[in-house]
């Protein structure tokens, strides 16, 4: 006998693990299923210890992470590159660093024009951003952030360089802008930590804080595929065990920008040439499926300082305060929106109209953050091949580019008709000219800062890679030389978004096209990529996810 539930929230990371429990609040006589194809480790240690949340060597080897390597990236010499993700209950948020970013009004404007609907800009998602967070500033602005919401935030410690580095960004034009809206500028890092006393904190994942009671949870329970009835209704779900659950009312998909598409497609639900290529039997047409991926790049490097015994990277000898303890050691996250007439050229290089109404146009609009830049007291996953003489000891921080606009498009394929092999993903990683240049400019202006004093005063040099064609990067080296390294070191920093977007696979309710009793809320449904860590604007999409199924139940009634 088949079990029954009224609605079905396959995939328990950040946005599912949401939506069930809000279902569960706003209908408590709602019969929810949450689907999770990874364990249950909500109380493990390795999940809630945020001491170095990038220490993923335990997570994979206990099966809580999973990769899904990308093709070979042609403008990235042919590697292949590893995009972890989590697969555990909570989803990525069990894992992730834990940056707490809001979109900016700009690239919300640009997603509520793509979804066909003013719900989703900046003032009308402000509430829902509010609802998931408790601030952990009590005397900030009661109408721009939330104090009793299920994530809490910490922030506000103060680093021996800080101020050198915003004079130096300062310097550069860069002004420090505590956001409201638009992040242009030097802003102050939060994270989404809870601080368990002055000196420690853990990590705020999906399934931590955010109650499942009465919510029936699966875990170690992967989903093969959705069946549909003859009116084109997602009915139910099999599991890979071959066991099958009923869903009378809704199925809701949340299984990340990778999986999501993977699941639809398998279900018969895609283009119809992917899914004849596997034997797969159409049930509903959506060739935008898989399609759009997107992600941010990366670039980091390295930097020695002049005088260590100033105690200016970690571990502050001489300087340690007691919150330092609480957060990764940095201060600001630096965004950067680039000159129209910079990025005209090389839009049109790349046969873009940068006059008509192509959405690569939405590039030009102001107030968007083309690049982001972090300076981290520390030497940041510094890999001991490449970087042998980079160690944690107090002389050297790192300086990372991240590209956060990316006009390059790739996809999410099938490489079987068998729900246990991972999909085929290619992203096509800086595949414009337009990227690559974008990219360029971030590194030429990492370069230019710390040359800049009074942060120059503070640099010995970048320490460059341990392969000999790789010199150290200066403001004065060529776009050729800046153009290899992007080449031989750039990386994803694993934002997978796009491959189920609003206004082409889903409709302004999150509801798939071209059929009954499915949607679907995770990461995939961004119809253009946001300038930020996508977690926090992933927990306010999935808060109006269950809003929105919540309010069609109560208009029945």
């Amino acid at each position: 006998m088949n079990d029954t539930f009224d609605y079905i929230v396959v995939g328990g990371g950040t946005a599912g693990v949401v939506i069930a429990s809000r279902l569960k609040e706003y209908l408590p006589g709602a019969r929810i299923a949450l689907l999770e194809g990874g364990a249950n480790a909500v109380d493990h240690s390795i999940v809630n210890d945020v001491t170095d949340p990038l220490d993923w060597t335990t997570h994979f080897q206990e099966g809580l992470m999973v990769d899904y390597p990308t093709t070979p990236q042609e403008y990235l010499d042919d590697r292949k590159i590893p995009n972890p993700a989590g697969r555990l209950l909570s989803g990525s948020s069990g894992v992730n660093v834990g940056m707490w970013m809001r979109a900016s009004t700009a690239d919300l404007d640009v997603l509520a024009e793509r979804a066909g609907n003013e719900r989703f800009k900046y003032e009308n998602l402000l509430r829902y951003y509010r609802r998931i967070e408790t601030h952990f500033d009590t005397t900030a602005d009661t109408s721009r952030y939330g104090f009793d919401g299920p994530i809490h935030t910490v922030g506000g410690r103060k680093y021996p360089l800080r101020s050198v580095l915003q004079k130096s960004a300062e310097n550069l034009g860069h002004k420090y802008n505590p956001t409201k809206g638009d992040p242009v500028g030097l802003g102050d890092i939060t994270q989404c930590w809870l601080a368990t006393s002055e000196t420690t904190a853990t990590r705020q994942h999906s399934a931590k804080v955010y109650n499942l009671d009465g919510v029936k949870v699966f875990c170690d329970t992967p989903v093969a595929r959705l069946l549909l009835d003859e009116l084109k209704r997602a009915i139910a779900i099999e599991l890979i065990s071959g066991r099958r659950m009923m869903a009378s009312k809704e199925i809701i998909i949340s299984c990340g920008a990778h999986k999501t598409p993977q699941l639809l497609m398998l279900s018969g639900i895609g283009p119809a040439d992917q899914l004849m290529q596997h034997g797969i039997s159409q049930k509903v047409e959506s060739p935008a499926v898989g399609e759009n991926l997107t992600d941010h790049n990366v670039v980091t490097q390295y930097y020695k300082l002049r005088d260590p015994s100033k105690g200016l990277a970690r571990p502050f000898d001489g300087t340690m305060k007691p919150e330092y303890g609480q957060g990764l050691p940095f201060d600001f996250a630096l965004f950067a929106n680039l000159p129209a007439a910079e990025i005209e050229t090389h839009l049109r290089e790349d046969g873009i109209n940068p006059d008509g109404l192509s959405e690569k146009a939405l590039l030009l609009r102001p107030h968007r953050s083309h690049y982001l830049s972090v300076a981290w007291y520390y030497p940041l996953l510094a890999h001991a091949t490449a970087f042998p003489t980079v160690q944690a000891d107090g002389a050297h921080i790192s300086l990372c580019a991240f590209h956060m606009l990316p006009l390059s498009r790739g996809t999410v394929t099938l490489r079987s008709a068998n729900p246990r092999d991972n999909p085929v993903c290619n992203p096509r990683y800086l595949s414009t000219k337009t990227d690559r240049f974008i990219l360029r400019r971030a590194i030429r202006e990492n370069l230019r800062l710390v040359e800049t004093e009074p942060l120059a005063s503070e640099i010995e040099g970048e320490v460059p890679p341990a392969d000999q064609r790789f010199p150290a990067l200066t403001a004065a080296s060529s776009d050729e030389e800046i153009d290899a390294r992007i080449r031989a070191f750039a990386v994803t920093i694993a934002h997978p978004m796009g491959t189920c977007a609003l206004g082409t696979v889903l409709d302004d309710k999150f509801r798939v096209k071209g059929m009954k009793g499915l949607r679907v809320c995770d990461a995939s449904v961004f119809p253009e990529p946001i300038a930020a860590m996508p977690s926090c604007t992933i927990y306010a999409l999935a808060e109006l996810c269950a809003d929105l199924i919540a309010k069609e139940i109560e208009d029945l009634s």
